[in-house]
C-alpha cells in the first residue's frame, strides 16, 4: 500500500512539473511576440515617367529583400514595364477609377484575402507635382530604416505622415453615407458629425474642430491600423462608387472622402497622426 501511495504521489508530482513547465513556456511565447519581419509597399503608378524619377531618388523602397512590392496601374504598357523591372513583385492592372484610392482599396482586398501579415504598410503613388511629392515621400524615406528595424509591437494603431503635409480641414457631412465601414469606428464617425451639425451650416459642414489627415494620401501605417481596414464591409461596393479618371477636390466626392477617413480613423481611436 505504501508503495502504491508513493508511486501515485510521484506521478502527481511529475504531472504538476510538466504542467508548470508548459505554462511557463506559453507565458514566455505570449509575452515575447515579435513583429512580422517584412514591410509592404503599395504603390499606384499612374505616370511611368514620374515613377522612374521616384525609383531614382528613393531606390531603397524598391531594392530591399525585407520589402514586398505591390504595384497597380491603368494600362498594359506600364503593367509590362513594372513586371520587367520587378519580376518578384505583384502587379495589378485596374481601370482608371478612384485615382490612387481605388487601386489601393483593391490591393487592400487582395492582402486581406491572402491573410497578409506585415509590420508596416507604405502607401505611395506618382503624385505629379514634384515639390508636393517630395514633401510627402522624403520624410517617410528618411525613416525607412526605423520601419525596417523596428521589432517592438505597438499596442495602438499608428499612421505616419509628413509633418508639412498633415493638414486640418472641416469634414463634410456628404461623406458620411458613402463610407460603408462596420464596427464602432463608422458609428462614431456618423454620430459625431450629426451631433455637431447645425442649421447654420446647411447640414453640410461639421461644426467641431476637424482632426488631421495626410493631404496627398502618401503615408505609412502599422499592423494594428491594417486590422481596422479589415473591417471595411464591402470593398467591391466602395470601389464601384468611386469617380472615374482624374478628379480635383473642389466638391464632396467619394474618392476624396477616403483621404479624410484615413486620418479620422486615427482620431476615433484616441491617437494622433505621427508626423515626421
Amino acid at each position: 500500500m505504501n508503495l502504491i501511495l508513493f508511486i501515485a504521489s510521484l506521478s502527481i508530482l511529475v504531472i504538476l512539473f510538466c504542467l508548470a513547465n508548459n505554462v511557463s513556456k506559453l507565458t514566455t511565447v505570449t509575452s515575447t511576440v515579435d513583429l512580422p519581419d517584412k514591410i509592404a509597399v503599395i504603390m499606384h503608378v499612374g505616370d511611368i515617367n514620374v515613377f522612374k524619377e521616384i525609383l531614382t531618388e528613393y531606390p531603397n523602397f524598391f531594392n530591399n529583400n525585407e520589402i514586398d512590392l505591390y504595384f497597380s496601374c491603368n494600362n498594359t504598357e506600364v503593367f509590362q514595364t513594372l513586371q520587367n523591372l520587378f519580376p518578384e513583385s505583384k502587379v495589378f492592372k485596374y481601370e482608371n477609377k478612384g485615382m490612387d484610392i481605388g487601386p489601393f482599396l483593391l490591393i487592400l482586398k487582395y492582402l486581406i484575402q491572402k491573410n497578409a501579415n506585415y509590420k508596416y504598410y507604405i502607401k505611395l503613388h506618382t503624385k505629379t507635382v514634384k515639390k508636393w511629392r517630395d514633401g510627402l515621400i522624403y520624410p517617410l524615406y528618411n525613416k525607412l530604416n526605423y520601419f525596417l528595424n523596428d521589432k517592438v509591437p505597438s499596442s495602438t494603431i499608428e499612421l505616419y505622415g509628413s509633418e508639412n503635409m498633415t493638414l486640418n480641414r472641416q469634414f463634410e457631412l456628404n461623406y458620411i453615407p458613402i463610407l460603408n465601414i462596420i464596427g464602432r469606428n463608422y458609428k462614431k464617425y456618423e454620430s459625431k458629425f450629426l451631433k455637431y451639425c447645425s442649421e447654420t451650416t446647411n447640414n453640410h459642414y461639421a461644426c467641431e474642430p476637424s482632426p488631421s489627415f495626410v493631404g496627398g494620401t502618401i503615408f505609412v501605417f502599422n499592423d494594428k491600423y491594417f486590422n481596422i481596414l479589415k473591417q471595411i464591409k464591402n470593398i467591391d461596393y466602395e470601389y464601384s462608387i468611386l469617380e472615374p479618371g482624374y478628379i480635383i477636390n473642389d466638391e464632396p466626392r467619394n474618392t476624396h472622402a477616403w483621404e479624410y477617413l484615413f486620418g479620422y480613423i486615427v482620431y476615433l481611436n484616441n491617437e494622433k497622426i505621427k508626423t515626421i
